[in-house]
């Protein structure tokens, strides 16, 4: 019963590690390799596994900054310096960035697309459970990159995945806020028919 206990805690616990509280070093291989097995028990109607994990830590995070300048170029070509250095500066917060990547088989005579996505989500969301539990910050961050077309096409994306978040990960500064906003009570809504 214990650990069930502990389970349903570290659920209701869960918290983002903000990336201005992540430094190195990175998780090692072996954390690594945890925090992404953690992924493989996400529900996933007809065992289409549609995610995938990229890894992205030391030089290569210099390299994803350029990434996200020429992306911020091509949608503003007047974008000021501050604002290139800002997107250069985002993909250097955190010791590894993972790029969580749905991979969706379109037209699937029986596993709608939106399944297929949830999937993908659920499996992210298990990386960063597995991740806290391990005893490593991370936060799932999206915005105007994630979806950028050039970013995709530069990480290597196929035709039929969809970036859908980077969590930047890493140790926990001392001193890191444990807990984000609060939570609201949990509602119990019943369909009488």
């Amino acid at each position: 019963m214990t650990e069930q206990h502990d389970l349903v805690d570290a659920l209701i616990h869960r918290h983002s590690t903000p990336p201005t509280c992540l430094t190195g070093p990175a998780p090692d291989d072996d954390t690594l390799q945890r925090i992404l097995q953690a992924a493989e028990s996400a529900p996933d109607h007809g065992g289409l596994h549609p995610w995938r994990f990229l890894v992205i830590d030391g030089p290569a995070l210099d390299r994803l900054g350029e990434t996200f300048v020429e992306a911020m170029r091509q949608k503003d070509p007047d974008a000021k310096e501050e604002t290139l250095e800002r997107e250069r500066v985002r993909a250097q917060r955190a010791p590894m960035i993972i790029a969580a990547i749905a991979r969706e088989e379109p037209g699937h005579a029986k596993i709608p697309e939106i399944e297929q996505l949830l999937s993908a989500g659920i499996a992210t969301h298990q990386v960063l459970l597995a991740a806290q539990a391990l005893g490593v910050g991370a936060i799932w961050l999206t915005g105007l990159r994630v979806y950028d077309e050039n970013v995709m096409r530069a990480l290597g994306l196929a035709e039929n995945e969809r970036l859908i978040g980077l969590i930047n990960i890493g140790q926990v500064k001392e001193g890191a806020p444990t807990r984000g906003k609060r939570r609201r009570k949990a509602e119990i809504e019943r369909w009488d028919g």
